[in-house]
């Protein structure tokens, strides 16, 4: 999430550990557990909050990364007080639950998990009202169960949830690529203080055994992603009562998707309760009683309580609004000819543009194919948003064969065609000096090239699309109006807009 932070090039780390469940030997006053089975065999540790009386309702608390049940001990005990069963579980390779730590395989188990528990807490509190409360990851995975199950639950209370992300569009690309290249790379690193204002709250994390403090692997990173852009394409499904909550200073998720989803969900009972100056975990800042009253006052309007007071909403920016980036990156190898001969041919270029929708452009380009060699970076310049298009011009300076300097200015395209996606890159480099060491060919010239990624872009959320695949290039090298040379490669492209 901030940063979902992504070693492109770590290759596969080893496997995180596989533990066993592990009961708890002193479970809190009024707390009773037990120990359930996945389909799988997977063995999944829950925790029961009970009411001394008739409850009013249940809430079932569904927790996210870096945290686990027994972390909402607080918060339950005030949920009992006022009426409420409670009952939550680990995930999968979380806190006291068996399996590899932060690592499902297939991150959907997580949603499963929780389907057949909610089933269950049904099954013990027949006539009761369900609640289901989702924390950061364990947000989406609730909005993702309450898409399936909306005619079962009586609400939906997302606090901080993952339902985007405030990262440069071009980390969707790399998350995706590292998902199917490098499962198991360390990608998932969510620093601790980053988590709650209050230094006691992450002094408890760092030295907390339930939880694993590493970097977790990049294919559960791209499974949170993948299943954010599956909550997205099924937001009509939230008919049911929605209270979204979150911190203005969120660097884990951004805040920009809670407030999203209470506009895009047709519930026509939805609420929006944004914190300024709050992070990301609501019920661990110093001011959580707040939090923790505006949650009961909901629930207590949803069960027959006095309705709570309607809210200003929210002006201004949040995190994870879009700024407008496009950002493309492309690397090939392959051969070409430039100076009479069949040779090697190697190309890179990163472009970055915020055109919203006109707006600054920069790139940097390599070159080589044989003898010609070319270094290009230009800072400055401009490009628009045509629909799904970019257009960008840029201008600066090169290094080219002979370490010659040259000006150079450039046109760039990038267009999405569906299924694939389509990229133009005009480049104009002239000697600054008329010694030509190694022939006309090196002193003026045009670089034009046309490429062709296959795979198409994907939307991850309302603002934000990537897209990464296998991409082939060719290119023409021209002296003024005569082609003299030319390039054919293969390689790899990331681009993101928002």
């Amino acid at each position: 999430m901030k940063a979902l932070a992504l070693a492109l090039v770590l290759a596969a780390c080893a496997a995180t550990p596989n533990l066993a469940v592990r009961p708890d030997p002193a479970l809190p006053a009024g707390v009773t557990a037990e120990v359930m089975a996945a389909p799988d065999g997977t063995q999944l540790y829950a925790r029961h909050w009970a009411t001394p009386g008739d409850a009013k309702g249940v809430v079932i608390i569904m927790h996210g990364l870096k945290d686990h049940a027994a972390h909402y001990q607080g918060f339950a005990e005030k949920l009992v007080a006022a009426g409420f069963g409670v009952y939550a579980f680990d995930l999968r390779g979380h806190g006291r639950s068996a399996g590899p730590r932060v690592d499902p395989g297939d991150w959907l188990l997580y949603v499963d998990d929780l389907d057949r528990y909610v089933e269950q807490v049904a099954r013990k509190e027949p006539g009761k009202k369900l609640f289901l409360f989702g924390h950061s990851m364990g947000g989406a995975i609730a909005t993702l169960t309450a898409i399936r199950h909306r005619a079962a639950l009586a609400g939906l209370i997302l606090s901080g949830p993952a339902l985007a992300v405030d990262a440069p569009p071009l980390l969707l690309a790399a998350t995706q690529m590292a998902g199917a290249l490098t499962p198991g790379a360390k990608a998932l690193d969510l620093p601790n203080d980053e988590f709650s204002s209050d230094h006691a709250v992450t002094k408890d994390m760092d030295g907390d055994p339930l939880i694993s403090q590493g970097p977790g692997p990049a294919r559960t990173a791209f499974g949170l992603i993948k299943a954010i852009q599956l909550i997205w394409a099924h937001t009509g499904g939230l008919t049911l009562p929605i209270l979204a909550l979150h911190g203005t200073r969120d660097s884990l998720t951004a805040p920009s998707g809670s407030r999203a989803l209470i506009s895009a969900a047709p519930s026509t009972d939805k609420t929006l309760k944004i914190y300024d100056g709050f992070r990301h975990d609501l019920l661990h800042e110093p001011r959580r009683a707040l939090v923790e009253a505006d949650i009961l006052a909901w629930l207590d309007a949803h069960t027959g309580g006095d309705p709570i007071r309607p809210t200003r909403p929210f002006v201004g920016r949040l995190r994870g609004d879009p700024v407008g980036w496009a950002q493309a990156l492309e690397l090939g190898m392959g051969v070409g000819d430039a100076t009479g001969g069949l040779r090697f041919a190697g190309t890179a270029s990163l472009q970055l543009a915020r055109p919203r929708p006109l707006g600054w452009h920069g790139g940097l380009t390599a070159q080589k194919v044989g003898e010609y060699r070319a270094l290009s970076l230009r800072p400055l310049g401009v490009a628009v948003r045509l629909r799904a298009a970019v257009l960008g011009v840029s201008a600066g300076g090169s290094v080219i064969t002979g370490a010659k300097v040259a000006v150079s200015a450039a046109a760039w395209l990038e267009l999405p065609l569906g299924p694939a996606h389509l990229g133009g890159l005009v480049i104009r480099e002239r000697a600054v000096s008329n010694t030509n060491i190694h022939g006309p060919l090196l002193s003026d010239l045009f670089w034009t090239s046309v490429s062709l990624r296959f795979g198409g872009d994907r939307r991850y959320w309302p603002h934000a699309r990537a897209g990464v695949g296998p991409v082939v290039q060719g290119a023409l090298v021209w002296v003024g109006d005569q082609p003299r040379g030319w390039a054919l490669t293969a390689g790899l492209q990331l681009y993101g807009v928002d």
